[in-house]
């Protein structure tokens, strides 16, 4: 039977969470109709032969294919380019899939010729395994199951990779997805924008999204590290932007709230750093350019915060800081 759905596992240093990743596939009703490339990502510890365990006892189901160090994006482009099935998911290989809820999605995609199927996800702390929810639903009055024309989609929604399952075929379009760096998530997202027509939603919370340890690419430690991974990736997406000259308007719109907490995030970035006044000029020259370069991004933005920035020249930064500090350490 032909595959309904691959999903790819990038795999690099996890050897303490890829069981509890591939173990949350084996799920008899549904391993014929499902396809897991596992990729190495030249990970030097022994995730690939704990990999080896599953593809020998159910070798229909996983692969594992070995290669060289090129980062997520590139395991992303790999499988991108290996995958058999109809639909192409990926899971990170320290977060998991909910068995009931990815038995909802793949019955989804059997009946279902939306581009996108979108499902929700849990953030899991890695510490008290407490479940939360970043959002209930994609937006107000969402009708589940309903496919929709994702150019008539007018409200602000944010789609996220952690709830994106999508055709396989459509990714074989898209630009390759960056290399040897962090944060390409919103480049898997937005690249495909320009070919995808419709979109249903379903309410099942598939993804099981692991937060809380201090080696994720998202953790304050590496987000100061590697900051210019993410500066890389705005840069890219904005160029990527300024060629969609053609793209309907509510796609253009929808690719500028995105661009816009972009924006966001990465002065919550400048923000985790230690005081220092050359912070308040960086924030302020970025968020100026946006402004000049991209004005439908910079009112895009809704997070109250930096406006109140913006009304005082920046010149509350300190305050601001402090604040996201005190954040931070009550969040801990």
């Amino acid at each position: 039977m032909d595959k309904i759905l691959t999903v790819t596992v990038p795999v690099y240093n996890v050897e303490k969470y890829l069981s509890k990743c591939l173990e949350s596939f084996i799920i008899n009703d549904m391993m014929d109709k499902l396809e897991v490339l596992i990729i190495d990502d030249g990970s030097p510890d022994h995730s690939a032969q704990i990999a080896e365990k599953f593809v020998k006892n159910y070798p229909d189901v996983f692969q594992l294919i070995k290669k060289e160090n090129g980062g997520h994006g590139s395991a992303i482009n790999r499988g991108i380019k290996e995958a058999t099935g109809r639909y192409f998911k990926v899971v990170d290989s320290d977060d998991w899939v909910d068995e009931r809820s990815f038995i909802q999605l793949m019955q989804t995609l059997i009946k279902s010729d939306s581009d996108i199927i979108y499902s929700n996800y849990y953030w899991v702390d890695d510490n008290s395994g407490k479940r939360s929810v970043e959002f209930s639903k994609p937006f107000d009055h969402v009708k589940y199951h309903h496919e929709y024309r994702i150019d008539n989609i007018e409200e602000n929604y944010f789609l996220k990779m952690h709830g994106y399952t999508i055709k396989t075929d459509i990714l074989r379009k898209i630009p390759k997805i960056d290399e040897h760096c962090f944060y390409v998530d919103m480049e898997f997202v937005l690249f495909p924008l320009p070919y995808v027509e419709t979109i249903t939603f379903i309410s099942d919370f598939v993804y099981m999204y692991r937060v809380g340890n201090a080696n994720q690419s998202m953790s304050i430690e590496k987000l100061r590290r590697n900051s210019e991974n993410y500066d890389r990736v705005i840069k890219r997406l904005f160029k990527f932007y300024e060629q969609q000259t053609n793209m309907d308007v509510n796609k253009k719109k929808y690719m500028e709230h995105v661009l816009a907490r972009m924006v966001v995030s990465r002065i919550k970035i400048y923000l985790c750093y230690s005081y220092d006044r050359g912070i308040k000029v960086n924030i302020k020259k970025l968020d100026i350019s946006v402004k000049n370069k991209y004005p439908a991004v910079y009112y895009a933005v809704n997070n109250q915060a930096i406006w109140l920035l913006r009304r005082t020249d920046y010149c509350i930064y300190p305050i601001a800081r402090l604040l996201y500090y005190l954040k931070e350490r009550v969040s801990k």
